[in-house]
Order: C-alpha cells, then sequence, then structure tokens
C-alpha cells in the first residue's frame, strides 16, 4: 500500500479519528453506546466492547464523551497502558482515581489535591473501598446529579499486571450495588482487544457484567461520508464505494485505505469496467507482496496475533488457525459464546459473526489468510511445541453411559417414527464413530476403543461393552429395549472406578464420561456425592469430564443447570476448584468433538 498520507481525505494512518474527520461513519454500536451512557433507565452499569485492532474503539470513545456533554453526563477517558507497569491493586486503583480527577472539571476546588489528601488520611482501608468512597464522596456529589461515565480503554493490559480478575469482580459487585443512590449516576464503559475468558480467570467470578456492545463492520447505506474523496475520480462514486465494501466487508481501517488507494489514482475513464478496477487495486496494491505493502501493519498484526505467543499458548492458537480453516472452507460453524476458540478468531479479526455463524470477515482477508497462509502458520506453531497432555482430548479413556429408562419409548416428533431409543442409537453411532476416527497433526486418537453401558434400575445387571468400530452400538441398541427407572449412579460409579483402578497399566491422560439421557435421574443426591468424591480423587478438573447430553423434548434444562449449580463448590485433591460436570442440549451441540474439546479448554 501506498504509504504516503499527506494531503488524504481518508484516515490511513494508524490511531484515533480527530473529532473533526469528515470520514467518520456511524454504525448501531454508535446508537447503541449512546443510549447506554445517557440513559437514566439503564439497568447494567457496564457495558464492554471486545474486538480486534483497528475496528475504530477508541475513535467511538472519543466521539462519545464529546457527545455526553449534550446529554447531561461527564465523560472521562482512561488508557490504561499510559499507567505503566502497575504492581498493586493498591497503585491501581489510586491512578484510576488520580485520571479521573484531573478530567472532571468543578467549579470550585481542586479533585487532585482533594484525592491525596482523601487517599494519605485511609492507608489501613482496602483501595477499592477507597475507591468507591472517594467516587460517591468528592466526583458523583459534586457534579450537579449528572451522570459519570468512565471509558476504560486496553482493558487486555490488566492481564499484563494479573489484576484482571480482582478488577471484574469489584466492577461487578459495584454494579449491582443498589444501596448507594449516587452509584447509580456511575457507569463503566470497558473496551479492549481481549476474549472473555482473558479477562476471567478464576472460577470465582462469571463474565456476565452487563451489555455487549459488537462493533460491526460499516454499512453502504451509513457510509456517505466517504463519497466525497470519490467524487474527484469518478462519476459513479456511489458504484465504486458498494464495489471496494464487497472487498473490506466494511473494516473499518481496510475500508479507508481502499478509499485512499482509489481517489489517489488517476481519473478513472468512463468505459472502465469498474469491478475490474477496484479488483486490480486491490491486488497492485494491498494482497500482492503483502507484508511489503501493508500500511500500519494491519495485516501483519493479524498474523501475529496467531505466532507471536508463548509455548504455553501454541496449542490454542493452532486450534483457532484449523477452525479458521474449516470457516474459509465455507463449513457451517455455529457461533458459541461459550468456546474460546471461537472467541480467539473473532478477537484477531479475521472472522465475524454473521446471523448466529461465523464467517471470514472479507475477501482481502481470504485472498491473504488464504490455505497456504494456514498452512505455514501450523508449521511454525507445531515447531518446539511442547503440549500440555491435559489441554488435548487426544490419549483420553472415553466411556458411554445410555438411558435405558421407560420414556426412551416416546416419539418426540410428528413427522417421524421412530422412537427415542432408536433415534438415539444413531446419535451414539454418530458420536462413536467421531470419536473413534478423530486423530491430531501427530496421528494421536483419543482411544482405541469405548467402555458403553446402559443405565436403569438401581442394580447392575449386566457387563459393559467394548465397542472398537461404530457399527457394534447398532447391536446392543437391537439386543437391549427401554426398560424402567433412570438410576445413573451406579453404572457411572462402575465405570469411574474402572478408569482409576485400570489407568496405571493404560498411562492415558484423562477420561471423558458421556452420559446420554432424555430425563431426570432418580438418585440425585448419590450423584452429587459421586462426583464430589471424584474431584477428590484428582489433581486437577481436566483429567475427568462427566458429559450428559440431553436429548427428546421432555429433557428438563433447568433440573440440569440446577444440578450444575449444586456441583460447583467442589474441589480437587490439591484444594483447587474442581468442575469437572457439563451439560448439553444435543441439538444445540456442534458436534460431540467440539464439545470434548470446549469442555477441555
Amino acid at each position: 500500500m501506498d504509504r504516503a498520507n499527506q494531503g488524504s481525505f481518508y484516515q490511513i494512518e494508524a490511531g484515533t479519528l480527530p473529532l473533526n474527520a469528515p470520514t467518520y461513519v456511524e454504525r448501531k454500536a454508535d446508537e447503541k453506546l449512546r443510549q447506554f451512557a445517557c440513559s437514566t433507565q439503564t439497568i447494567n452499569r457496564v457495558c464492554y466492547i471486545l474486538a480486534a485492532r483497528q475496528m475504530g474503539k477508541s475513535s467511538l470513545m472519543v466521539r462519545m464523551t464529546k457527545h455526553l456533554a449534550n446529554c447531561g453526563a461527564v465523560g472521562v477517558k482512561i488508557y490504561l497502558q499510559q499507567l505503566g507497569n502497575v504492581e498493586s491493586e493498591k497503585a491501581l486503583w489510586f491512578n484510576l482515581l488520580r485520571l479521573i480527577c484531573q478530567q472532571v472539571v468543578l467549579r470550585e476546588g481542586n479533585l487532585v489535591s482533594n484525592l491525596d489528601a482523601f487517599w494519605d488520611k485511609n492507608p489501613g482501608i482496602q483501595p477499592t473501598v477507597q475507591f468507591e468512597e472517594f467516587l460517591i464522596q468528592e466526583v458523583l456529589s459534586k457534579i450537579d446529579k449528572k451522570k459519570l461515565i468512565i471509558f476504560i480503554d486496553e482493558i487486555q493490559t490488566l492481564t499484563d499486571w494479573n489484576l484482571q480478575n480482582s478488577f471484574i469482580g469489584f466492577l461487578k459487585n459495584l454494579s449491582e450495588n443498589r444501596d448507594q443512590v449516587p452509584l447509580q449516576r456511575l457507569n463503566f464503559v470497558l473496551i479492549g482487544v481481549a476474549k472473555p475468558s482473558d479477562l476471567i480467570t478464576s472460577n470465582s467470578y462469571s463474565f456476565n457484567l452487563g451489555d455487549y456492545i459488537e462493533l460491526g463492520g460499516l454499512l453502504k447505506k451509513d457510509c456517505q461520508p466517504l463519497l466525497q474523496g470519490l467524487n474527484k475520480v469518478t462519476r459513479e462514486p456511489d458504484k465504486v464505494l458498494e464495489l471496494l465494501l464487497d472487498w473490506t466487508g466494511g473494516q473499518p481501517f481496510l475500508t479507508q485505505v481502499l478509499c485512499h488507494l482509489i481517489a489517489t489514482e488517476a481519473q478513472i475513464p468512463n468505459n472502465y469496467n469498474l469491478k475490474d478496477y477496484v479488483e486490480r487495486v486491490v491486488t497492485d496494491k494491498i494482497t500482492n507482496d503483502w507484508k511489503l505493502q501493508d500500511r500500519q501493519s494491519h495485516l501483519q498484526e493479524i498474523e501475529n496475533w496467531f505466532i507471536r505467543v508463548t509455548d504455553s499458548y501454541k496449542h490454542e492458537k493452532l486450534k483457532a488457525i484449523r477452525l479458521y480453516k474449516k470457516i474459509l472452507n465455507q463449513d457451517i460453524v455455529h457461533f458459541n459464546e461459550r468456546d474460546t476458540v471461537q472467541w480467539d478468531l473473532l478477537i484477531s479479526g479475521l472472522v465475524t459473526k454473521n446471523n448466529g455463524y461465523l464467517k471470514v470477515t472479507n475477501r482481502i482477508y481470504e485472498r491473504v489468510f488464504n490455505l497456504n497462509w494456514i498452512h505455514n502458520q501450523e508449521k511454525k506453531l507445531q515447531e518446539h511445541n511442547m503440549v500440555d497432555p491435559l489441554s488435548t482430548i487426544y490419549n483420553r479413556d472415553v466411556f458411554i453411559l445410555i438411558d435405558q429408562s421407560g420414556s426412551m419409548t416416546k416419539q418426540d416428533a410428528a413427522d417421524s417414527n421412530l422412537k427415542r431409543w432408536d433415534s438415539l442409537k444413531e446419535i451414539v453411532m454418530s458420536h462413536v464413530d467421531m470419536i473413534l476416527s478423530e486423530k491430531n497433526s501427530q496421528q494421536e486418537k483419543i482411544c482405541d476403543s469405548i467402555y458403553l453401558d446402559l443405565f436403569s434400575r438401581s442394580k447392575l445387571r449386566r457387563e459393559p461393552h467394548q465397542i472398537k468400530k461404530a457399527t457394534q452400538v447398532e447391536n446392543i441398541f437391537l439386543e437391549n429395549r427401554p426398560d424402567t427407572s433412570t438410576f445413573v449412579v451406579p453404572a457411572l460409579k462402575r465405570a469411574i472406578n474402572y478408569w482409576f483402578d485400570s489407568r496405571v497399566q493404560s498411562k492415558t491422560q484423562g477420561a471423558f464420561f458421556i452420559i446420554y439421557t432424555d430425563g431426570q435421574f432418580d438418585d440425585t443426591k448419590a450423584f452429587e456425592a459421586l462426583i464430589e468424591d471424584t474431584c477428590k480423587q484428582i489433581y486437577n478438573e481436566r483429567v475427568i469430564k462427566i458429559i450428559v447430553v440431553g436429548i427428546g423434548k421432555d429433557i428438563d434444562v433447568e433440573y440440569f443447570q440446577s444440578l450444575n449449580n449444586n456441583l460447583q463448590g467442589n474441589v480437587d485433591k490439591n484444594g483447587n476448584p474442581c468442575d469437572i460436570f457439563v451439560f448439553e442440549l444435543e441439538t444445540e451441540m456442534e458436534d460431540i468433538i467440539e464439545l470434548m474439546e470446549r469442555e477441555i479448554n
């Protein structure tokens, strides 16, 4: 890309768009943030904007703080990286207050000097308590009942200081405090290049702070500000804009750059094919030898997201690149907000969400980050990479337990003659085939055989089966029919004991216990006790995962969610949190391999 920026109508250098920039394009996110910041009826007092670099996050923040004065509010901008290296919570909260004080102007008095006196007077109080008290007593009480909106950019910096859990935890508590009336005028907007799982790494907190504002791409109907520069080189600026957006997918920085490249070309002759013309500009000045032409390292930063990582993260990045390969090949991938691998791709900028599915962000990325690029990055990530065995689903034992209760005789669909028992047969056969066939790049398998058992009554009546081929499953279903109850503990306990007794000889790293059921367990308390006892026998929650797959339209989701909540307090043999229970509806699963990988990671 041409690196000359002088005289350009468009923003083609790094950084925030100036307030007077004529090319700023508003998106839905602008209106959503305006409503959040200015509304006095906001239930949530925290919102967050997590997105890739050069998506316009900081430009949106700068514009919004300027706008707040028009709706009776005070906006404060904080860039965490300007704090340098923060080594303690006390330093973090004091410096945040100091930056707030520097930006909130009072008619009388100086907030900075007030802060110094207040902080020194209360050295023994927790810094979070001091932060809250000072905001209430010295800031909110003196800004004439206006709202105070605190924008915190570069939120990913918290992970460098290892303060992310305590920070998010405090904001969560602060946002839920309904007793302090002044706090109802306080809102936080968290902005950064981070996955939710980066910001919450402790099981003590959950990332459900408030509203998530998604930054989408630029839409043609909103891009009128970009036409002025194109008017000079073509009589059909609308058509050219439409064609270049087809290449950029509305990615803000790329759109500005491509507009600039076309606007600084010679006048486009009237007889030119505009589609071919725009493609030539993209090819010649962006995608060909992209590392030489890459303005502001936009494309290089995307590559760096995957390869400039420590060894402990290489396996995670490798999984993200392989998922990207599926998306690039137009495989259907449903978005799952709990999937950290999908979030890795979203925050890289390579993919976006579209109607609940993931797709490559734009055609420029498709050309640059193609199959050859994927192959090269896979090689880099696999070099000298010692993978933590517990971070993979490979080299594990798999146990499958099948509900044989009487309700399996029911039919769920009016357009199907299949009973649940017969439908489950097809599901289990498919999952067994996937598990036995799955291999990684080193040709490691999950397992060579699967332990399969049925459960129904409170006493065991048969021996389990060893499955080496998916076709064996069909015979088991044909030889057995639905019975009576849903006592799961006897069969599960036998399977768990079998694994503990045999793991020394088998030398496997861990085990999956997959339970298929269409209803509640008749021995819930015994099940909870078994999970607790199992946790106390292992040293890491990734050693064992007990996955319950719900089938049939009568499945009681609330029952299993409540069961999951009851199991949250378990600890392993070292006293660490041990969450080994998982519930998933079969109809909402991507596939069994994806579910197993997600729960391990």
